[in-house]
């Protein structure tokens, strides 16, 4: 086991418990009126929902100019839960929790308490691994870690900038730089998670820091379960939907090897998708909000994160304006007249806060993103070595495959999608353009990035799958989204 230093462990056990019990009593509160939930969805979405509340909290300290401390902050949160407690919720719809309860056959049982052993055994294992293990992941020590170090000393969110500011700012300036170039730029969610169990645990280096990233996966292994209960799929598909997710090697990979942010990303985004298909079913503000909540926290993890959270709030109000097939179709023939003809004849403009836009043959300079040149680079092969070959994704690739000719066979292609798929599809996309058109093309060839980024619609996907397939005579009727 890493350390250095005496640790707290009380100090660590709050800081873990602590925020998932303040997002679980918000969570909970906002989704009572909804008269639709359950506590899987409550337990999944409240210890994201509680991460993302601490570094918001720890950031709303830092602006106010209070030197960060744990117990103070603690103190807030546990003022926080309280309040929520006692905050009045309406008496639930006896039918809240009836999904829950149905009869399950003998050997149905027999499979789900087989499974629920397996993953309980590969998450021991998996924990076993991470105690042993220092901080090993490159992304980790080279762009997240550092932040969380240096705030962690200073008890402040000391800036951190380019190469270049530092050496202008000379010896005596505040800032600090790192390694890689772009790393200043980028959110500090993920350093904020890393300092928050610094400050509970009292030192920068330890294996018990890294509990958030063995939370993550369980968490988000509860609300998929929770939500394929309340659409009704049954106890043994919710739980091998579970289990696929769960067991999945890559995903496992950045449980093992914790302080990457991508399994964040991939969860948040997944978690926005759940609300967002419940809210499409019941209309209820509760599940709107949570989608917007978990959407927005999706884009304060990486770059990548913002163009997921604006492919659901794009399906938001596709789903919101509820437009004909007819309507939507001219739609995206116009968008798409206007985006040749960018290209060709060039655009440049400043937007206010975000930065400059420009597009002009084939340079285009997008705001947080960057300048880059359009250039097809075919990585083909990349990509069906990583979904058909690899064991990365297990029986994930094949099961999209049955999907497929499902809805081949149903009929869908020609009927109006839903707006889940166009979510998937818009993912799947932008992450074709971004290998297949950009100068990340080598990141797919080498794999690098590639895996990384084709786990951000996998929570989401398998959600998906269970949805159509989980449900008995699915194969002979659309899903109640499309009808």
């Amino acid at each position: 086991m890493a350390m250095a230093d005496a640790i707290s462990y009380p100090g660590i056990l709050i800081a873990t418990l602590l925020p998932w019990l303040v997002g679980c009593i918000f969570v909970r509160l906002l989704l009572a009126r909804s008269r639709r939930w359950n506590w899987l969805v409550v337990a999944g979405h409240g210890y994201f929902a509680g991460v993302f509340i601490t570094t918001i909290l720890i950031r709303f300290w830092n602006w106010w100019g209070v030197e960060l401390r744990f117990w103070p902050l603690a103190t807030t949160l546990l003022a926080l839960a309280a309040g929520g407690l006692l905050a009045r919720v309406p008496r639930p719809h006896h039918d809240t929790d009836r999904t829950l309860q149905t009869t399950i056959p003998g050997w149905h049982r027999v499979v789900i308490a087989l499974l629920i052993c397996l993953l309980a055994w590969r998450y021991l294992t998996l924990f076993q691994e991470l105690m042993i293990r220092p901080l090993y992941a490159w992304d980790a020590w080279m762009n997240w870690a550092p932040k969380a170090i240096v705030w962690f000393h200073h008890n402040a969110l000391t800036p951190f900038v380019t190469p270049e500011q530092w050496l202008e700012q000379g010896s005596a300036g505040p800032g600090y730089t790192l390694g890689n170039s772009q790393a200043s730029l980028y959110p500090v969610t993920v350093p904020l998670i890393q300092l928050w169990s610094m400050m509970g645990i009292g030192t920068w280096d330890h294996s018990y820091l890294y509990l958030p990233w063995m939370l993550a996966p369980i968490a988000i292994g509860l609300a998929l379960y929770g939500h394929l209960r309340l659409v009704g799929v049954s106890v043994l598909a919710s739980t091998l939907a579970c289990y696929l997710l769960l067991n999945l090697p890559y995903l496992n990979v950045h449980t093992a090897l914790p302080g990457y942010a991508d399994i964040w990303l991939a969860s948040t985004f997944g978690l926005a998708m759940f609300a967002f298909h419940e809210w499409q079913l019941n209309r209820h503000g509760s599940y709107l909000t949570l989608c917007l909540f978990m959407a927005y926290f999706c884009s304060q993890l990486k770059n990548p994160g913002i163009a997921l959270c604006l492919i659901l709030v794009i399906a938001i109000l596709r789903s919101w304006l509820n437009l004909s097939n007819r309507v939507e179709v001219s739609l995206g023939i116009i968008l798409m007249v206007l985006l040749i003809s960018l290209l060709v004849f060039g655009f440049s403009a400043d937007i206010p806060v975000l930065g400059h836009f420009s597009v002009g043959g084939n340079e285009i300079e997008l705001p947080l993103f960057g300048s880059f040149s359009l250039e097809y680079h075919p990585v083909s092969s990349a990509f069906i070595k990583s979904l058909l070959v690899m064991i990365n994704w297990n029986l994930l690739s094949y099961l999209l495959i049955l999907l497929i000719a499902v809805k081949v066979y149903r009929g869908d292609l020609v009927r109006k999608a839903s707006s889940e798929s166009l979510i998937l599809l818009a993912s799947a996309m932008f992450l074709v353009f971004v290998f297949y058109f950009t100068r990340h093309y080598f990141a797919a060839l080498n794999f690098v990035t590639l895996n990384r980024a084709l786990m951000y619609p996998v929570p989401a996907l398998i959600f998906y799958l269970f949805l159509h397939l989980g449900h008995p005579g699915t194969l002979c009727r659309p899903s109640a989204s499309e009808q």
